[in-house]
């Protein structure tokens, strides 16, 4: 096939630019996923751990049904991160149920606040059924600390008013998840 004199066959520099840009908008766009499927995942873990710290309670409040049925594993201070100390027993040898429940709670409120960055709990006996506790598990997404709306699970919006109560504007505002545990 012969071709006109001063006629160039083939691509133009404009068609070249144009498929350029498309196929960079298509990398940022790649990239972009990229981060978000790492967000979701680290959302899942923090929800995964959350599952099995929430478990594990319920192990800690079953082995110790005389001090659950006095509600002494209930905390239902405000959102916190200060570390909470192990107390001793009055007699070494003989701890009391209530004094299983204040070990194991500050125990399981020290593993949360291992586990998860800004851990804390809201626990609360439910009034109506003797046989079930109501748990908020807390922690501070590692977005908001940098401003950014956060993705997942968890909302503010799901947290005990009491819980958030005292959280000073412009801190970042914990996520919650909710448990229900029965005995």
């Amino acid at each position: 096939m012969k071709t006109r004199p001063g006629r160039e066959t083939g691509a133009s520099l404009l068609e070249v630019m144009v498929a350029i840009l498309i196929m960079s908008f298509g990398l940022l766009a790649l990239g972009g996923l990229a981060a978000a499927t790492q967000q979701y995942v680290k959302m899942a873990q923090f929800q995964s751990v959350g599952t099995a710290l929430a478990s594990d309670l319920g192990e800690r409040m079953r082995g110790n049904v005389q001090a659950f049925e006095k509600s002494s594993y209930n905390r239902i201070a405000a959102y916190s991160t200060e570390a909470v100390a192990v107390p001793p027993c009055d007699i070494k040898t003989a701890c009391t149920a209530d004094e299983i429940a204040a070990i194991n709670m500050a125990q399981w409120i020290g593993e949360l606040q291992l586990r998860l960055p800004g851990g804390d709990a809201y626990v609360q006996r439910d009034a109506v059924n003797p046989l079930a506790t109501d748990v908020w598990i807390l922690w501070i997404d590692p977005d908001a600390e940098f401003g950014k709306v956060g993705r997942g699970v968890g909302a503010t919006s799901d947290c005990p008013a009491k819980a958030v109560a005292g959280i000073t504007v412009g801190a970042p505002m914990p996520r919650c998840m909710y448990y229900r545990i029965s005995i």
